[in-house]
């Protein structure tokens, strides 16, 4: 079954699955300690978000210090993000996948997954770090014969105007 497919079969049942495990457990433990256990477990997501979520931003920084590029620690960040998420939402199934997205063996078997299909591209460029940027309005236009790419100057008043150094 083609992946677009299973995606779209999924999310069209999942509002399906959430009511059962909701009559399911409301059935065993009854609907107060139902709706508490949801309530814990959003407060249980919130607060693994914070703690993971901070963990994840601090890779994100050591990597990118260290002069790499932090794809390995994006892509945990970016799980443990929907898995935030998925506790916050009401739901058993949700909380299920939002738990799982929070335990590091799992994250990592699913970034090899998807890793397997995509590729990155890393582009550099190599201009200057200073660039000027005016606005249409701050340049006139002006002949040839003096300095500016293209016959352009700054329309800058005359006190302001200098000669540009020679070489």
């Amino acid at each position: 079954m083609p992946f677009g497919l299973l995606l779209l079969v999924g999310l069209a049942a999942w509002p399906f699955l959430e009511i059962a495990a909701f009559i399911a457990v409301g059935r065993e433990i009854g609907i107060l300690p139902t709706l508490l256990t949801i309530v814990a477990t959003s407060a249980t997501g919130a607060l693994l978000l914070r703690v993971q979520g901070l963990s994840a931003l601090n890779a994100i920084r050591r990597d990118l210090r260290a002069g790499g590029l932090p794809v390995n620690a994006l892509g945990h960040a970016a799980l443990i993000g929907i898995g935030g998420l998925m506790l916050l939402l009401p739901g058993f199934v949700s909380d299920v996948v939002g738990l799982l997205l929070f335990l590091p063996p799992v994250r990592s078997l699913i970034l090899a997954a998807l890793s397997r299909n995509a590729s990155v591209v890393v582009v550099r460029s190599r201009q200057s770090r200073r660039v000027l940027d005016l606005e249409p309005e701050e340049w006139q236009r002006r002949g040839d014969d003096g300095p500016g790419p293209e016959g352009y100057r700054p329309a800058l008043p005359e006190a302001d105007r200098r000669e540009p150094p020679r070489p």
